[in-house]
This record gives C-alpha cells, sequence and structure tokens, in this order.
C-alpha cells in the first residue's frame, strides 16, 4: 500500500492529492429495489411462477378457417356464418357469443373492443369477451394466429385472462381477432 501512494503521489500533478482520486461508486439500483429484485418477495414469486408455466411451443389445431371469405363492415359487423358451419362450431373446447339485446332480432356484434389507457392514452390493449370453455387454449390459439401473421411478435406475457372471461390482448388487433374469429365460424 506505501508502494502504491508513494506512486501516486510521485505521479500526480502538484496541485492535486489522493483523497482526489477517491471515486464515489453509485449503484443502479437503491438497497430497496436490490431487496426486491434480489430477495423472495412475494409479488415477485407469484410472477417468476407465471413466466415458468407458460409453454412458448404450441402447434395450433385449428389451422382451417371454416368460412372463406369473410367481410367486416366499416362499424365492425361481421355477418353470421352459413347454418353448415354452424354445426361444427359447436365442436371447438371454446365459445364466442356475439352481443345480444339487438333489435328485430338483428345479429349482434362480434365482442371485440379496443382500449386506451394510461396518462397519455398511450397504452393500446385489444379486448375480446365473452368466451366460454377453455379459456387456455383459446389464447394460445388466439396468439398462435396473431403471430402467423407479419411483423406480430406476442409472447403470453403479453396476454391477460380478467375476471369474467376477459381477455386483453398487448396492442391494437381489433381487425385481426375477428376477422379470426369469423373465419372459424362465430
Amino acid at each position: 500500500m506505501m508502494i502504491l501512494k508513494t506512486f501516486l503521489t510521485r505521479s500526480l500533478p502538484s496541485h492535486c492529492s489522493i483523497d482526489a482520486l477517491k471515486v464515489s461508486v453509485r449503484f443502479k439500483h437503491s438497497n430497496t429495489q436490490v431487496k426486491r429484485l434480489f430477495n423472495k418477495n412475494g409479488a415477485r414469486m407469484r410472477l417468476m411462477g407465471r413466466k415458468s408455466a407458460v409453454q412458448l411451443d404450441y402447434e395450433p389445431t385449428l389451422n382451417s378457417m371454416l368460412v372463406e371469405k369473410v367481410s367486416v363492415l366499416p362499424n365492425g359487423w361481421v355477418p353470421p356464418p352459413p347454418e353448415e358451419v354452424l354445426e361444427s362450431v359447436g365442436a371447438y373446447p371454446f365459445q364466442v357469443s356475439r352481443t345480444g339485446n339487438k333489435p328485430n332480432g338483428a345479429v349482434g356484434f362480434l365482442p371485440v373492443y379496443s382500449d386506451y389507457r394510461g396518462g397519455g392514452r398511450t397504452k393500446h390493449t385489444t379486448i375480446v369477451r365473452k368466451v366460454r370453455g377453455d379459456i387456455d387454449l383459446f389464447v394460445k390459439e388466439l396468439l398462435s394466429h396473431l403471430n402467423s401473421t407479419e411483423g406480430v411478435n406476442l409472447s403470453p406475457q403479453d396476454v391477460r385472462i380478467r375476471a369474467g372471461n376477459v381477455i386483453e390482448i398487448k396492442g391494437t388487433f381489433v381487425h385481426e381477432v375477428r376477422l379470426w374469429l369469423a373465419g372459424l365460424g362465430f
């Protein structure tokens, strides 16, 4: 240590001292943040448990679209599928009901909506409601369909299942989800 001190004093200019060489080390995280990040925090453990349960390698089972030509009106309404398609829709492990309470027995809309949240309304989400049956399979099929479109790379962490079987997808995919659901015959 003494050799290092004498070396530093000789190599420093006369107006500098050894005390000026002491550098304070700043960490990126505060002590509280370090505890939350690296210790067994309850919220972090729950989050890690969710991420480990997700399977990323999934092959879709509903590859074929039952309805070939699907048209969506500018207001978002999709015509109902033909009668012969409705029979095979019942074999799916999940169901998506259309909206109800329309006058004169009219067919409702597919329950796919967009939502904008956040301070500057910058968080864009797509919401799918009225899903019954196997919700996990529905989410896997939906993700595999959306990831097959060009430029989309969603992970299972980008999808939330809310109370009441409401599914939220990060991003705006209303048109794609409506076309997919109409193609399946809903």
